[in-house]
């Protein structure tokens, strides 16, 4: 059994979309044959010259398989 492993998006921004949606779909993409254990989500919000920061972190816990022969992963998000 291989390792336990952790990938973190961690996003900074003054919009309320950040593109972290894209950045786990790529990812998950080039990265077929891992196996999802568990997924957690972090927001925190400050205001800074005026507006409101948004700090946006998603940890994924994974382990890749044994085995490559999987097909390509659903996406963890649906297109808008």
């Amino acid at each position: 059994m291989k390792p336990i492993k952790a990938k973190i998006f961690t996003y900074f921004t003054m919009n309320i979309n950040p593109p972290s949606e894209i950045q786990i779909n790529n990812w998950l993409a080039e990265n077929p044959g891992v196996e999802i254990i568990h997924v957690s989500q972090s927001e925190s919000m400050m205001v800074k010259g005026g507006g409101v920061e948004r700090n946006l972190s998603i940890t994924i816990i994974y382990r890749e398989s044994e085995s490559k022969k999987f097909s390509a992963p659903r996406p963890l998000f649906s297109p808008s």
